[in-house]
């Protein structure tokens, strides 16, 4: 029994390591298989995360190449605005320079629509991309038929350039804008979904580092923060992106610059609520600033900047960001030196548009709390906006004034008197039509040289906006020939008017820098006509009458002519 024992003994020692090792291997084999499952239930949602979240990358890539291209758009029109009044009014050509860079612009449009389309089509945009393509294509168009024009052309055919090219700018801008939406909606699902994964993926590493031990904890939470990370960074650029294109619709529906301020002060103290911020703009000389808002409370009678002149800021001499952690600092900006209300930070973001100063905006924060990277980049998002708009609005109403206006006297030309006569018609306002003509303009021209001419015409402009009423208009109507309408004026009361400007005229010749010349001038009411031409017809045949009697007087229609001795 001893030896049966022993034996037993003997032969069971060897088979315990044997059944352990397969235990072991068994156990192995188990937790292998169940990493291996587990990892690939982690890895799976984790990779598609990062899958989407390599998406988004594309798709703000895109979204970037969208905006510069909408900025050379706005760079365009800032251009093509900025010479086009010159032409329409007198058929000059453009300086083969500035020409240069027009074409530049168009270059730099079409290289970066090529590579939009290249990137809509990587992220499954084919559609959008070739509307793009047909869009910028029209654009094109309309830009190469308006280049012979600007070599000299009619004023007709350069009017008619224009609208096509406006036509085409604003359809290329409105695509870059469909284009924008849609790119930030797929960014907005691919961020949602790249969330979602990340979420899913994060849950099951955590499962493992419960089942695997601490150090599989560690690595998975340190793998878990870095997403979270991501996820923060990615959800901070998402409510950027919104932000700025909330922002760019705001201001694309700002029709002049005061509402173009009260947005962006909106916007600044929605986005950095906790900073004091102010907006200095120059004036049209760029010499001067003045402030356009601040985001102070009311009753706040804190100071703020108090420089002058674009040139007296570092920020808008060195044209980039600079951020004042503390105005005690040797190298802070010597405004933020002893300031009455003490001790601040500051960031200073300036704007320009195509490299020339429009202003900057300002902003203060305690001392011990800097602006963040955050606030400033929020604040540089607003700065170049606003850059874009201010531009683009001086841009249109230099414009539209220079296509009101006659080039040589600013005078309303013709067609802007004909719209204004026609709202006083739709109003049923009376009205006193006087059509003046320069005596023997002809003689003055060929007697002293067309540069006397100008400045009669000049003279006579500058006299007759000081000599009518408040609520008279005059305008250039062609040539020599000046038309003036009296709304709300009695025949007596015109003829005085009248008579006012021809003696004011007299006087102002007495100085000798302009040669001696009379105008002669036909009346006519509005009471005795049914339209603006037929009124201006009845003057005209009055101022017939007035050259015919001797010239150098007022003649009213339908009346005895009023004679009035020659000056």
């Amino acid at each position: 029994m001893g030896r049966t024992h022993e034996k037993s003994t003997t032969v069971g020692a060897p088979l315990a390591p044997a059944r352990a090792r397969r235990w072991i291997l068994s156990l192995g084999v188990v937790l292998l298989v169940a990493i291996a499952l587990s990892a690939f239930l982690s890895i799976r949602p984790l990779g598609s995360g990062r899958s989407e979240l390599g998406q988004v990358s594309r798709d703000d890539l895109a979204t970037h190449q969208v905006g510069d291209l909408r900025t050379t758009l706005a760079d365009w029109q800032l251009f093509i605005e900025q010479h086009v009044g010159l032409l329409s009014a007198s058929a000059a050509k453009i300086d083969p320079v500035e020409l240069a860079t027009g074409a530049l612009l168009i270059t730099s449009e079409q290289t970066q629509v090529r590579a939009i389309m290249t990137s809509l089509d990587a992220v499954g945009l084919a559609r959008p991309a070739a509307f793009l393509a047909s869009e910028s294509a029209y654009f094109q168009s309309t830009v190469s038929d308006l280049g012979p024009l600007l070599g000299g052309a009619s004023k007709e055919l350069i009017r008619v350039g224009v609208v096509a090219m406006r036509n085409g700018f604003t359809r290329m801008w409105l695509a870059t804008a469909t284009v924008n939406d849609q790119l930030a909606a797929i960014t907005a699902v691919d961020l949602r979904q790249g969330a979602d994964h990340l979420t899913s993926g994060r849950v099951l590493v955590l499962a493992l580092d419960v089942a695997f031990g601490l150090t599989a904890v560690a690595c998975a939470i340190a793998f878990g923060q870095r997403a979270h990370r991501r996820q923060l960074g990615d959800r901070a650029a998402m409510a950027r992106r919104t932000f700025e294109e909330a922002l760019q619709q705001a201001l694309d529906m700002a029709p002049a610059e005061p509402a173009v301020y009260d947005v962006l002060r909106q916007a600044v103290s929605f986005s950095v609520p906790d900073l004091r911020v102010e907006m200095l703009v120059a004036d049209s000389s760029r010499a001067h600033f003045r402030r356009t808002f601040t985001t102070a409370a009311d009753g706040d009678e804190l100071p703020g900047c108090g420089v002058v002149s674009p040139t007296d800021c570092p920020a808008t001499v060195r044209a980039h960001t600079l951020l004042f952690p503390t105005s005690r600092a040797l190298e802070a900006c010597p405004q933020l030196k002893q300031r009455p209300s003490g001790d601040c930070s500051a960031v200073c973001v300036p704007m320009s548009v195509a490299g020339k100063t429009v202003g900057v905006a300002h902003a203060t924060g305690l001392v011990d709390r800097p602006p963040t990277a955050v606030e400033i980049r929020y604040l540089e998002i607003a700065a170049r906006r606003a850059s874009e708009r201010i531009a683009m609005v001086r841009a249109f109403e230099k414009s539209e004034l220079q296509a009101s206006s006659d080039p040589l006297t600013g005078l309303l030309n013709r067609r802007s008197l004909e719209n204004l006569v026609r709202e006083l018609q739709r109003d049923g306002t009376t009205y006193m039509v006087a059509y003046g003509d320069i005596d023997h303009f002809k003689s003055l021209n060929d007697t002293h040289g067309h540069e006397a001419g100008d400045q009669a015409l000049r003279l006579f402009s500058r006299v007759a906006r000081d000599s009518i009423r408040p609520n008279d208009v005059v305008a250039r109507y062609g040539g020599e020939e000046f038309v003036i309408v009296l709304p709300s004026c009695t025949t007596q009361a015109a003829v005085a008017v009248i008579e006012r400007l021809r003696e004011h005229l007299a006087l102002a010749l007495t100085s000798g820098r302009t040669p001696a010349f009379t105008i002669s001038f036909g009346l006519a009411s509005s009471t005795h006509h049914d339209t603006f031409d037929a009124a201006l017809a009845s003057a005209d045949l009055a101022l017939l009458d007035a050259k015919e009697a001797g010239r150098n007087r007022v003649t009213v229609a339908d009346e005895p002519p009023t004679r009035v001795a020659q000056v």
